[in-house]
């Protein structure tokens, strides 16, 4: 049984404000935001670094919380 396609009307989704034209510095007509902006060299390294770091205390903490379960409760 085969059921034919529906068709769409094409629209215009959303559209920037008037005075976004004017912007030309990253980020596009809707301005920059946090992640459109790198290093001026274009490196990220130091997002890295802070992403990195969080990622090892959140292990860290599990790990210690598994250890004091495990040596708690047996």
């Amino acid at each position: 049984m085969k059921f034919p396609r529906e068709k769409r009307e094409s629209r215009t989704m959303a559209q920037p404000p008037p005075e976004a034209v004017r912007r030309v510095d990253g980020g596009g007509a809707w301005g920059p935001t946090q992640f459109d902006l790198p290093d001026r060299n274009g490196s990220n390294s130091q997002a890295i670094l802070i992403v990195s770091l969080i990622g090892i205390v959140v292990l860290l903490i599990i790990a210690g919380l598994w250890a004091l379960a495990y040596f708690q409760f047996t």
